[in-house]
């Protein structure tokens, strides 16, 4: 895996670009061993799906943001089958701050827990940037079975129309109108924070929220997508005092009972993928998600006992 420091904190950023500290930037290996005897109910944890763009023929495996129509189509009836329900980040948002209330009221019960003993099997659709595609392709599919989904959209680029097409302000209210969609904070320029200044970053961030206010009619959480899964200690809990409820990364994973709502980790659609892939890969996020978490809480109770 490839490391590379930045800012001048004493964090490290990963290829997948979560902020961790020294000790949870594990060697792949030591977690796909250990995980792959792991069975863990899918009631255990909660999946955010990360999807990029849409297109009509197929782009082929290994084309991490590209999906077919019909590919979307045949992993939503699979995950159906199997019994999973759709949400939306609203309701994810109250399920997160009911399990940290939880985790405060009964710290001392707690222990590091990482199931999240669900009585269904959940699981949430994000989608970053904002591409029309995501409007000419998905949109139809989340109407037509009447499932939640989210859009974490680059502000600047859907009011310019700037890089590949965006939809316009007009189709993301009529997805906002039609109740089965949300957008939400992608930043104004898609800048990633180690690439410009964190003052700066924010402002990015609040310039996107000016946008959603001035264009959308839409209440509700605030969210965020860090561009590029960066972000620094600092950033994060400017965020925080900012208002944002989740905070939405691109390390692969699920979440536990440990997941913080400000490191929200996705299991990102590469193309190609049929539903089976798609569970497959949620299976195996889960499994690696459960080894690091439960390495990260006994190197926690290890240290504290000290």
């Amino acid at each position: 895996m490839v490391i590379a420091l930045f800012c001048s904190l004493v964090f490290q950023q990963t290829a997948w670009g979560k902020t961790v500290t020294a000790m949870n930037n594990l060697n792949e290996l030591e977690l796909i061993k250990p995980a792959e005897k792991m069975i863990i109910p899918p009631t255990d944890y909660i999946s955010v799906l990360m999807y990029h763009h849409f297109a009509i023929r197929d782009m082929g495996q290994g084309n991490g943001v590209v999906t077919t129509q019909a590919e979307l189509e045949d992993q939503i009836c699979y995950l159906k089958e199997l019994g999973y329900e759709f949400i939306s980040l609203e309701t994810l948002n109250e399920f997160l701050q009911r399990v940290e209330k939880e985790k405060v009221q009964y710290k001392r019960r707690d222990n590091g827990e990482l199931g999240l003993g669900l009585n269904k099997k959940y699981i949430c659709i994000t989608m970053d940037d904002g591409y029309m595609s995501n409007y000419d392709l998905a949109f139809p599919i989340f109407r037509k079975y009447r499932i939640p989904a989210s859009i974490f959209a680059v502000t600047d680029s859907i009011t310019e129309q700037s890089g590949l097409k965006k939809f316009t302000w007009d189709q993301a209210q009529k997805m906002v109108d039609s109740r089965y969609v949300k957008i939400y904070n992608h930043t104004a320029n898609h800048v990633p924070v180690d690439l410009e200044e964190e003052d700066e970053f924010l402002a990015e961030v609040e310039k996107a929220e000016v946008a959603l206010e001035k264009y959308l009619n839409q209440k509700g959480c605030k969210a965020l997508a860090f561009p590029n899964g960066r972000f620094t200690v600092y950033t994060q809990e400017a965020l925080k005092d900012m208002g944002f409820d989740l905070l939405f990364t691109v390390d692969h994973g699920v979440i536990t009972r440990q997941t913080s709502p400000y490191e929200i980790p996705r299991v990102n659609v590469e193309s190609g993928w049929c539903g089976q892939d798609l569970v497959e890969n949620i299976e195996r996020a889960a499994r690696k998600s459960f080894v690091r978490k439960e390495r990260e809480v006994n190197y926690e109770k290890k240290n504290h006992s000290r």
